[in-house]
């Protein structure tokens, strides 16, 4: 009865042991979620800075088309030329001023960039760690599983062994009272 309870009590630890390791694994399955969640928004976010420079990369090219048409347009009209040169000089400031923003629009996105490649290394090291945790756990728990297998082996062994000595004693006792002359 007390191996039976041993083993019960046994049975209850390891129930116990594998409800925590479950409960641990979920909380950073849970972990590595919201950090996949988060890169997926700085990629979304890069997507949408490259959209916005590819637009203003367009604004930047249309302008600059009809500033050549407008040259060539206003060579002709000598009268013209001063208000055309005023237009050219606000149109100037404009580009300028697309250029600066092109400009930091670049900058912001680099460090975007930057600040979103630290965050991937940081995470792969998290996850890289998390693995070797993984790893050296399942390790540990294998040769937990192992060694208790190899206790099970000898207990059933020996409840062999038990139950060849008791056959034996059995059939001894029954050949001694079976014998005639006793």
């Amino acid at each position: 009865m007390a191996l039976a309870f041993a083993l019960c009590g046994l049975c209850a630890w390891q129930w116990h042991f594998q409800t925590v390791q479950r409960r641990w694994l979920a909380d950073k399955n849970q972990e590595i979620n919201q950090r996949e969640t988060a890169i997926e928004g700085y990629t979304n976010s890069l997507d949408k800075m490259n959209q916005q420079i590819t637009r203003m990369d367009q604004t930047i090219s249309g302008l600059n088309d009809d500033l050549r048409q407008s040259l060539k347009t206003n060579g002709e009209f000598v009268i013209l030329q001063k208000r055309e040169i005023a237009r050219l000089g606000a149109s100037n400031d404009t580009l300028m001023t697309d250029i600066s923003q092109y400009t930091n629009a670049v900058a912001a996105l680099q460090s975007n960039l930057d600040t979103a490649y630290d965050g991937i290394k940081k995470q792969n090291a998290v996850v890289e760690q998390l693995a070797a945790q993984r790893d050296e756990f399942i390790q540990k728990y294998t040769n937990m599983v192992n060694k208790y297998n190899d206790t099970v082996s000898q207990y059933n062994d020996l409840v062999g062994k038990y139950t060849n000595v008791v056959d034996r004693l059995n059939k001894l006792q029954s050949a001694a009272t079976n014998r005639p002359g006793r």
